[in-house]
């Protein structure tokens, strides 16, 4: 028998939950190198042990994420759009960021039940308001507002800070939308990048 211990390292104030995709792949990638066999199901056991973010980084997709990070119900695919992600030259305190809304609570609240309706419906412009980060006050990142302004002057449908912060971004319908707003917005901030949606977890590329 094989034993193999992995611990969570997230740098602080690192965002985008590096950690848990980190510790998703090697999951993951055990299960193959090793021909342990282990179900998605097993593989999320194992991942919530390790972190929250864990087993939905392992499956991916979209869908509606409750208790610690453990319950993981799927959702119809996003339809197709492409999202414009800015990190500003520094991270937010996740600790920090909770311990903040305990004391500030929040000024918005994702419409999640019109969000699923809409994501069933396929109707992406019913989907943009139902939108929000219940962290974004207590986060109180400094660039987080002048970013999700210039998103949606850039033409973004919605734009939000992602996790605690602080990288935010910017939900598009097409792929030159989204080229053109990153361009404009790489003139302020070094790092921005297009993304797509993937209707898939970690997996192995080979």
């Amino acid at each position: 028998a094989v034993h193999i211990n992995i611990e969570k390292k997230a740098p602080i104030r690192a965002g985008m939950a590096g950690g848990g995709a980190d510790a998703a792949a090697v999951l993951v990638g055990l299960n193959t190198l090793y021909s342990a066999g282990l179900s998605l199901e097993e593989l999320c056991a194992l991942g919530a042990a390790v972190g929250a973010d864990v087993p939905f980084a392992i499956c991916g997709g979209t869908a509606r994420v409750g208790g610690f990070g453990e319950k993981i119900t799927p959702l119809p695919a996003l339809m197709d759009c492409r999202f414009v992600v800015v990190m500003p030259g520094y991270g937010i305190s996740t600790p920090e960021a909770f311990a903040n809304y305990d004391q500030v609570g929040t000024d918005k609240r994702p419409n999640n039940e019109a969000a699923v309706a809409a994501l069933t419906a396929g109707d992406y412009d019913a989907l943009m308001p139902c939108l929000a980060n219940v962290l974004e006050k207590a986060s109180n990142g400094p660039d987080t507002k002048a970013i999700c302004n210039a998103l949606t002057q850039a033409g973004a449908d919605a734009a939000l800070m992602t996790g605690s912060g602080a990288a935010v971004y910017g939900i598009f319908k097409t792929e030159q939308a989204a080229q053109s707003a990153a361009s404009q917005l790489k003139k302020r901030w070094q790092k921005v990048w297009v993304l797509a949606p993937r209707a898939e977890g970690t997996k192995i590329e080979k």
